[in-house]
């Protein structure tokens, strides 16, 4: 394998050649040289084009510190590209010593998954949420702030939030309460809210969609009483409507509270903040309401997206 991955990607010779000089045959190398990609010895660097003019009308449109566009031409899933585009920013706005929070997502997922190795030093992880469901766990904040310590390994310190595994909200309450009591919850906690960097996914609200909504079901809120009360998308377990508005009614007061996580009003406060990143990253045409409600909250600073919602929101 390594002799392929010499010959091929340093020596830039052909599948057929390498084939003939290691005495085996061409599907044998391709078979090699993707081995060597799924094990992690080949990492492949993407650096898309972007489009200037849509992300400068973007940032006048919703006073955006700035925007990143991913073009997309069904060359791969969109989340990835996006993660791809995400990463790169996230590395070039981050110092070391920087304060980072995380929400989650597999939008989030993949940008983790895109972060180089060692880049940076010294930084501080916390997830912006505790745990919402005891599945999805690879997506969770916590599990994300796992992965970006790993990356930056050993020059980092990383913290978790817990889980409130409770469906009474007059448990989740008194839970809530006994969990802020102890002293290292609650500065993790206040640290989380306090970040130099964020970096968010927004959901959507539609069927068969975790986090929130699979969250919002066990509480006997289905997408359609979520839509009929007026929420078009989530952002760290915050729902919110059309204009941006984080709305607070009885029958979702459970699924807020039932996860410590940085509210609505704490992610706006940062995005107004010069030396504050709080990075967004959405795209994908069914995501697009909740996009445009999260932009009108001003809930961010930065948006990731491809063209397809960038186009609509203008």
């Amino acid at each position: 394998m390594v002799q392929c991955l010499e010959l091929y990607y340093r020596q830039a010779q052909s599948q057929k050649d390498i084939a003939r000089t290691l005495g085996v045959s061409a599907a044998t190398v391709s078979r090699l040289l993707k081995r060597a990609y799924d094990e992690g010895l080949v990492r492949v660097e993407l650096d898309l084009p972007r489009t200037p003019a849509l992300e400068s009308a973007l940032v006048q449109r919703y006073g955006l510190r700035d925007a990143v566009v991913v073009p997309t031409g069904g060359r791969a899933d969109v989340r990835e590209e996006l993660g791809v585009a995400a990463a790169a920013y996230f590395e070039k706005v981050t110092q070391p010593g920087m304060r980072v929070g995380l929400s989650c997502g597999f939008t989030l997922y993949q940008t983790v998954h895109a972060l180089r190795e060692r880049t940076l030093r010294d930084l501080t992880l916390y997830p912006l949420s505790g745990e919402s469901t005891l599945k999805l766990v690879d997506i969770s904040p916590n599990t994300l702030v796992g992965m970006v310590a790993a990356k930056y390994r050993p020059h980092v310190t990383a913290y978790a939030l817990p889980v409130q595994h409770l469906q009474s909200p007059r448990q989740l309450l008194r839970e809530r309460r006994r969990l802020l009591r102890d002293p290292e919850v609650r500065r993790i906690y206040a640290g989380a809210q306090n970040v130099d960097v964020a970096l968010v996914g927004i959901g959507s609200i539609a069927e068969h969609t975790p986090g929130f909504c699979a969250l919002a079901e066990t509480y006997g809120v289905s997408v359609k009483r979520l839509r009929q009360i007026g929420v078009v998308g989530e952002i760290n377990y915050q729902p919110f409507d059309a204009d941006g508005r984080v709305l607070d009614r009885p029958e979702l007061r459970p699924l807020v509270q039932r996860i410590l996580a940085v509210d609505g009003p704490h992610l706006q406060g940062l995005s107004r903040q010069d030396e504050r990143w709080v990075i967004a990253v959405a795209g994908g045409g069914p995501k697009l309401a909740a996009v445009r409600g999260a932009l009108r909250g001003r809930f961010m600073n930065v948006l990731v997206t491809d063209h397809e919602v960038a186009a609509a929101l203008l």
